[in-house]
């Protein structure tokens, strides 16, 4: 996790480094010429009757040129640091909107795609770039947008058809091939079920965001799906740090992230298995398991769509992309942590700058769990 972290930040640095010639680099050639042409200018034009006695030709001679201006010396060298000074501080206190705007723009994701660049405090020589940009993100949003309402209504529009189907099905075969069939249906109903919380979560931006306690949350899910995991041979405990721990936004996302989360330890470990869900002090919740644990080839694309540890198994690869696609939502982080035994995937919910890399997962004592 930290030598991912130290490429990360590596390859941060590299694109900063990144671009073309710095405004610095083209204003001070352009400040030394500027430097330049008026010592030139006062030398050849001085106001010394002697001089002006002087021919021309001799007077551009560099060598009678620093012999006129040997004792100002250090004052042309003073003048020139605050020219310089000055070229600095112009840019950098002009070129601060656009800082700011970088970061507005480094923030937009896939789930804040309606955010927009605001035009109006922006620079006049860089509003039309502003409004262009905006202009882009509106066809992306306009695209973006059709893409998850097809997914969401083609995975609604397939469920009565879907339902039918099996009854028929099942009504034609023998009760020795049932079994099977059923476990396709089976499959396929989760699939579809899990392309309606993608979209979901895609679009959960434009849903209302209200005060909910995490906490709570967490032991009614771990509650609700206790009877799942006990009957599939595997057991469940619940243990938080707080009593209560508030937190803004959409709670029905919470929850299909945290399910997706226990039905995937339920399909990735093996009877007799301890599922345990913790809520730290800072809200980080953890789903944590004694099984075998994520295997080391796909640690890195475990939340990638159709991304399967088992490619035998019945799952379609989309809990672990739509638990990322909610914490992105939420403007927080789904990991999978490092622990010493098992598998453990955290929910951060903390603002990006406040987060911490954590090397391995924090287990409470098991006389502090809560059985469920």
């Amino acid at each position: 996790m930290k030598d991912m972290s130290m490429i990360r930040a590596l390859r941060g640095v590299l694109k900063r480094g990144l671009g073309g010639p710095s405004l610095m680099r083209m204003l001070f050639p352009l400040v030394l010429f500027a430097v330049t042409t008026t010592i030139v200018f006062a030398a050849v034009h001085g106001k010394d009757p002697e001089d002006r006695g002087v021919p021309l030709l001799e007077r551009l001679r560099p060598a009678w040129i620093a012999a006129q201006f040997s004792d100002a010396t250090p004052e042309i060298a003073l003048l020139l640091v605050l020219m310089m000074g000055g070229v600095y501080a112009t840019l950098h206190i002009g070129l601060r909107p656009l800082r700011h705007l970088s970061h507005l723009a480094g923030d937009i994701a896939p789930a804040t795609i309606e955010a927009r660049l605001p035009a109006e405090t922006a620079p006049r020589e860089i509003a039309p770039l502003v409004e262009a940009f905006n202009a882009a993100l509106d066809r992306l949003e306009v695209g973006l947008r059709a893409q998850r309402d097809f997914s969401a209504n083609a995975a609604h529009e397939l469920r009565t058809p879907l339902a039918t189907l099996r009854a028929q099905v099942e009504s034609l075969l023998e009760p020795d091939e049932r079994q099977a069939a059923s476990e396709e249906f089976e499959r396929l109903g989760r699939l579809i079920a899990q392309l309606l919380a993608l979209a979901e979560a895609e679009g959960g931006a434009s849903g209302v965001d209200t005060r909910f306690d995490l906490v709570a949350l967490s032991r009614d899910v771990a509650g609700d799906m206790a009877s799942f995991i006990l009957s599939s041979d595997r057991t469940i405990g619940f243990d938080s740090a707080v009593e209560t721990f508030a937190l803004d936004g959409q709670a029905g996302l919470v929850e299909t992230a945290l399910r997706n989360l226990l039905e995937n330890a339920v399909r990735h470990t093996p009877p007799g298995a301890e599922i345990l869900v913790s809520v730290d002090a800072d809200g980080v919740v953890r789903v944590s398991d004694d099984g075998p644990g994520v295997p080391a080839a796909i640690r890195d694309r475990v939340f990638d769509r159709f991304s399967r540890g088992d490619p035998r198994g019945s799952g379609a690869g989309l809990g672990l992309s739509i638990v990322r696609q909610i914490m992105e939502r939420h403007g927080g982080q789904a990991r999978l942590a490092v622990s010493e035994r098992g598998g453990c995937f955290e929910l951060d919910f903390r603002p990006r700058g406040r987060r911490a890399d954590h090397s391995t997962a924090a287990v409470r004592p098991p006389s502090s769990r809560t059985a469920m």
